[in-house]
């Protein structure tokens, strides 16, 4: 990963994070964004003794509340910011915003350099934040939009089925049920940005942490940066094995249901939830 260092502990992960995101195909030209949910006291504090002249700016509404997202801080990507740029100018890549007003604001209190603003899909990810906060019992932290091409490029090969596709991923590493035994939640194509495509996604996160908007790209939540790139990878890999296998005429063997089984026993302590694709019908 790029060589980085910056007053604030957050940037100095994040921007590196992004740039890597680039550097593996995945967030070409402006596309794409991020979002990290930050430790409140932490971020007041670093804020406090670096920038203590730098005011908040006016309050901005949000086109959809979060109540329970009132008060949180989040570094976030900028709308029209290219991910390469993240370690060379990232006082103008990211910013970080806390939401005010009983969650019906924000107000930039860093970055966005040359009048920037958080990205379009921002009450995406708040919306997406606000759930799997929930969900998670506070422990996911960061969200990633990537257009991961292998990802994609199954949403044109493959029924825009959760199930069908979750199992393909699944059947092709045995670590892939453990990475993401929640599976891959399927939002049909919908226009980015939009309310509606803020509430697709909702509904699809109560279940999991991934979401593939179909034809445009992958929307994760976990952790921390790395975490959520661990499970980004691991999802493009089978998918480009998947995707290979196809090309190929289609697969002879894959793991097996039992085998699948077999590996959610033994790893069970390891698994952040139950893979329920398993078991439906």
């Amino acid at each position: 990963m790029t060589s980085f260092s910056h007053p604030i502990p957050f940037v100095e992960q994040v921007a590196p994070f992004a740039r890597l995101c680039w550097e593996m195909g995945w967030n070409e030209a402006n596309g794409g964004n991020i979002s990290w949910r930050l430790p409140t006291e932490e971020v007041e504090s670093v804020l406090a003794r670096r920038y203590p002249n730098v005011a908040p700016s006016e309050p901005v509404k949000l086109p959809q509340p979060q109540p329970t997202l009132d008060g949180e801080y989040f570094i976030v990507t900028g709308t029209g910011q290219y991910f390469r740029h993240a370690t060379e100018y990232p006082d103008q890549v990211f910013g970080i915003v806390k939401i005010v007003d009983e969650g019906t604001a924000y107000q930039t209190v860093w970055g966005f350099n040359n009048g920037g603003r958080p990205t379009s899909e921002f009450a995406t990810h708040l919306a997406g934040h606000a759930v799997r906060k929930r969900v998670s019992k506070g422990r996911e932290r960061i969200i990633l939009h990537c257009h991961a091409p292998e990802f994609i490029a199954l949403s044109f090969l493959m029924p825009l089925d959760s199930k069908e596709l979750t199992l393909a991923l699944w059947q092709k590493m045995p670590e892939c049920i453990v990475i993401f035994p929640d599976g891959v939640r399927v939002v049909p194509p919908m226009l980015p940005g939009t309310t509606d495509i803020a509430d697709a996604s909702v509904k699809e996160m109560e279940q999991g942490r991934v979401i593939s908007w179909s034809h445009h790209g992958i929307f994760a939540s976990e952790e921390n940066p790395d975490k959520v790139f661990g499970l980004v990878e691991t999802i493009e890999k089978a998918s480009a094995m998947h995707r290979k296998i196809l090309s190929c005429g289609g697969q002879k063997q894959s793991i097996s249901n039992e085998l699948l089984k077999e590996l959610t026993d033994y790893f069970e302590r390891l698994l952040v939830c139950k893979p329920d694709f398993l078991d439906s019908k």
